[in-house]
C-alpha cells in the first residue's frame, strides 16, 4: 500500500510541478511588468513635475524682473512679449535636468514647442489668478484693554 501511495504521489507531483511552475513563472513575469510600469510612471511623474516647476519658476522670475518693469513704463510691446517668452524659455531650460529634457523630447517631441506651450499656459493661469485676500478682525487698543 505504501508503494502504491508513493507511486501515486510521484505521478501527481510529476504533473503538478510543471503546471505550478508555469503559473509561478507567469505570475512573476506579470509582477515584473507591473513594477516596471510603476517605475516608468514614477519617473514620468517626476520629470513632468520637474518641468512644470521649472516653467512656473521661469515665468514668475521673468514677470518680476522683466515684464513688470516694462509694463510700468508702458513699454510692453509685441516684441517685448516675444523677448519675455525667450527669457522664460532660457530660464526654464537652465533649470530642467538633462534627463527631464530628454524625457520630454521622447514623449512630446520638440522640447522648445512643449516649453512654449507650458509657458503660455502658465502665464494665462497666473494672469487669471485672483490674489487671496485674508481678512481678520482688527483688535483695537480699547477692545483689548477692557
Amino acid at each position: 500500500m505504501k508503494e502504491f501511495l508513493f507511486t501515486l504521489l510521484e505521478a501527481v507531483l510529476a504533473v503538478a510541478i510543471p503546471v505550478a511552475t508555469g503559473y509561478i513563472v507567469n505570475f512573476l513575469n506579470q509582477k515584473s511588468k507591473q513594477l516596471a510600469g510603476q517605475t516608468e510612471n514614477a519617473k514620468a511623474k517626476h520629470y513632468i513635475e520637474e518641468v512644470t516647476t521649472a516653467v512656473t519658476t521661469a515665468v514668475t522670475a521673468t514677470s518680476q524682473t522683466y515684464v513688470d518693469s516694462l509694463k510700468n513704463k508702458n513699454a510692453f510691446t509685441k516684441e517685448a512679449q516675444a523677448e519675455a517668452l525667450e527669457k522664460a524659455k532660457d530660464t526654464a531650460l537652465a533649470i530642467i535636468s538633462p534627463a527631464a529634457a530628454e524625457f520630454i523630447k521622447e514623449v512630446y517631441g520638440d522640447l522648445e514647442n512643449y516649453l512654449t506651450a507650458k509657458i503660455e499656459e502658465t502665464v494665462r493661469v497666473q494672469k487669471n489668478e485672483t490674489p487671496l485676500l485674508v481678512s481678520a478682525p482688527v483688535a483695537t487698543l480699547e477692545s483689548t484693554a477692557e
